[in-house]
């Protein structure tokens, strides 16, 4: 994480409390880092309690340490419970960050793909995102709280051979947009990041195994000329979760160098 992407945000989530779910690794880890620099104590919610516990562990070098729980956020009844659990240690919920998703496999083409390979996606991500939301409304009206969910370019721009990820990720744009409509009224703000964040470890075996050439052509096709980092999309968390960001709603911010600025939305 970078001064110059987090200088202006410096204690934006002062007192607050937040949830980041699949923050055991990547992109969730780079936003509790984030958050956790705001100011925001955080939970690191994660399917392995062993990299949860180790970024919560982390999180201290950058301001206090974190919540680990373990949970299978396809699972309704672990997504309450870590809820609970939240609102035991920390009073309430101000953040909540719906990041976890599935991408082992994500590669299919749309003949190829069975209902297992599409659930398997639909479970950890729309799901997922589906019973935090419900689980944390009560807690978020509480303290007109702010929903950051995770989206792609791959379902904006429909990337071949995605379908079951890209079909996910739209639902979960199409979800942000219903909700924010319906609890704006309660003053709770929920809006969608589609990134493009090189640097997790899931795309640097990308890229290693893609070659020099085929990353060439990547950045070619970035109007920024560019890869960009986690910390670049986790700033605009902290920004969509604090009060600079009041008056937005229901919108899809592309984090992205410019890739998808031609696709439909």
């Amino acid at each position: 994480m970078t001064e110059r992407n987090l200088a202006f945000l410096e204690g934006a989530l002062a007192g607050e409390s937040a949830i980041v779910t699949g923050a055991g690794q990547g992109l969730g880890r780079d936003i509790a880092i984030a958050l956790t620099q705001a100011g925001a104590r955080v939970a690191v919610v994660d399917i392995n309690p062993d990299t949860a516990e180790a970024v919560s562990r982390e999180l201290g070098d950058y301001g206090s340490p974190g919540l680990p729980i373990a949970c299978d956020v396809s699972q309704r009844d672990q997504v309450d419970a870590s809820v609970a659990t939240v609102v035991s240690e920390f009073g309430g919920i101000d953040v909540l960050v719906n990041n976890a998703q599935n991408v082992r496999n994500t590669q299919m083409p749309f003949v190829d793909t069975d209902e297992e390979h599409l659930m398997v996606h639909l479970r950890s991500g729309l799901l997922g995102t589906y019973y935090y939301l419900q689980a944390c409304y009560p807690y978020l009206e509480q303290r007109s709280g702010n929903v950051v969910n995770i989206g792609s370019g791959a379902g904006v721009g429909g990337l071949k051979d995605h379908f079951s990820y890209a079909a996910t990720k739209e639902a979960i744009r199409a979800t942000t947009r219903v909700v924010a409509r319906e609890w704006g009224p309660d003053g709770i703000r929920v809006n969608t990041i589609c990134p493009a964040a090189y640097d997790t470890p899931a795309m640097k075996i990308y890229l290693e195994k893609a070659g020099e050439e085929t990353q060439a052509w990547m950045r070619s096709q970035i109007p920024l000329g560019r890869f960009g980092g986690g910390d670049e999309v986790a700033s605009v968390a902290v920004f969509l979760a604090s009060d600079a960001a009041s008056y937005m709603t229901g919108h899809t911010l592309m984090v992205d160098g410019g890739s998808n600025m031609d696709a439909g939305r």
